[in-house]
């Protein structure tokens, strides 16, 4: 199934995998990469759905930075993916929007996609 929707971000974002840990409150423990990330949010692929609306906790390792980002992130969408390589294998593309996220943790997730996309540093 591919996203067939209207491009409805604020934010650019760029390719950059970096690791990121979501603390689900009626799951448990995720650990996973993202595939984008933008000032707004992130897109990670994950092996269970959660829910649209739903609030999660976030670690976000940046390669550049010593520490980890801490933020909360509210699901905003969520596509199923079957496996290219076995039957009956989902995955599920999910955007998370950052919220309590301090302003300098925003403006580093800023100068990373600029210079990303732009080649700034």
């Amino acid at each position: 199934m591919s996203w067939e929707g209207i491009e409805k971000r604020r934010f650019v974002r760029a390719n950059y995998p970096c690791r990121v840990i979501i603390y689900a409150p009626q799951t448990h423990t995720i650990f996973t990469h993202t595939e984008n990330i933008g000032g707004g949010g992130i897109r990670v692929i994950i092996e269970e759905k959660l829910n649209i609306g739903e609030m999660v906790g976030l670690e976000l390792y940046l390669f550049e930075e010593k520490e980890p980002i801490l933020c909360k992130g509210r699901v905003v969408w969520v596509v199923e993916k079957e496996s290219r390589y076995r039957k009956n294998l989902f995955f599920f593309d999910t955007g998370l929007e950052f919220s309590e996220i301090s302003d300098a943790d925003k403006e580093i997730i800023k100068r990373l996609v600029e210079s990303i996309i732009f080649g700034k540093k």
